[in-house]
């Protein structure tokens, strides 16, 4: 199929709309100047393009005169692309990837209430050791996956656990004080990634990663837990590789931001 050409000579419709449509995204309003600034493009070509994305209902006049917001048709269609997307099946290459690579049990978790459930999980070589199975869940901040997920939570999500502190009578108590949580939810935001010792128990630990979706909220988290010796003491770089695994799931949810983006908007959310 030939590509659409705009008879102005600019760049191909479709990669402008595209790229005038993302423009938007990102700044929220934009008028046909800034637009002109952003893009290259000259203004006319910008008034006529504007024009058929405003009849589509994929741009709308914003809340300022001569300014130009997504519009509702635009909104809805993200929308829809939105409920057709599985987390567990978005996630699931990735976490064969992770077990294939390092022989651990590899765990996809998401929040309900304050608690991390296990929708996902490869079994490997420590499967004995691990009690956390599909289905069931732990409390939030205690353990690689759970505490990717806190960390990168609303404030008011992480004040209330941080009060309630929720005892757990298979796991324990997840932290001692208030002070010692906050201060492990500050290091994995700083760091992007989770790394958890001993958390469900001696000699048992696991490294894990937040997922984003497209509005930059956390959704999830991947993680890969064992042994000790196997986890932190083999040939491969655990943090490194749950990290891009967490990342790749995270860009097919439409997130333009990734783990490498964390201090960022741990300095936002001041936990």
């Amino acid at each position: 199929m030939s590509e659409a050409v705009d008879p102005s000579g600019g760049m191909n419709l479709v990669t402008k709309s595209a790229l005038v449509l993302q423009a938007i995204a990102d700044a929220g309003e934009l008028s046909v100047n800034e637009l002109a600034e952003r893009t290259g493009e000259p203004a006319s070509s910008l008034y006529r393009l504007l024009s058929t994305l405003e009849m589509i209902g994929w741009v709308e006049p914003g809340s300022r005169r001569g300014k130009m917001r997504l519009g509702l048709g635009f909104v809805r269609l993200g929308a829809r692309l939105e409920s057709q997307l599985d987390l567990r099946e978005l996630a699931r290459p990735e976490l064969e990837r992770l077990h294939a690579e390092t022989g651990q049990t590899a765990f996809l978790c998401i929040r309900r209430g304050l608690r991390a459930v296990c929708i996902d999980r490869i079994d490997g070589l420590d499967v004995q050791i691990h009690n956390l199975r599909l289905g069931e869940s732990m409390p939030l901040g205690q353990g690689a996956a759970p505490r990717a997920i806190l960390a990168f939570e609303s404030a008011d999500i992480v004040e209330r656990y941080l009060r309630e502190l929720p005892d757990d009578p298979l796991f324990g108590p997840v932290a001692p004080s208030p002070e010692s949580l906050r201060e492990k939810l500050s290091e994995t935001a700083a760091a992007g990634v989770a790394v958890a010792h001993d958390d469900w128990g001696q000699g048992i630990g696991g490294v894990g990663a937040p997922i984003f979706n497209h509005k930059g909220s956390v959704v999830g988290a991947l993680s890969i837990s064992g042994q000790t010796h196997r986890v932190f003491h083999s040939g491969y770089d655990l943090v490194a590789s749950v990290k891009s695994a967490a990342d790749t799931v995270s860009r097919a949810l439409g997130a333009l931001r990734a783990t490498e983006s964390a201090p960022d908007l741990h300095e936002r959310r001041a936990v």
